[in-house]
């Protein structure tokens, strides 16, 4: 499967705090859902990385575009 090129980065940093924030307000954690909420978190995390990774380079082709 493909990963999603484009992806609303507020939107998902927003889900993703959501999720840390359900796992520090849970004195009870049911496992099940812990582990599906883990899961999206990794996966909403390697997205956001890998959006971070996409601007930065393109902030180094814009610089070096200028630069010339």
């Amino acid at each position: 499967m493909k990963k999603q090129n484009t992806i609303d980065f507020a939107k998902s940093f927003e889900e993703l705090e959501k999720i840390t924030q359900w796992f520090d307000s849970e004195e009870h954690l049911d496992l099940d859902k812990g582990l599906k909420q883990f899961e999206r978190g990794l996966e909403l995390a390697s997205l956001l990385k890998e959006k971070l990774s996409e601007v930065e380079n393109k902030v180094v082709e814009i610089k070096k575009k200028f630069e010339a």
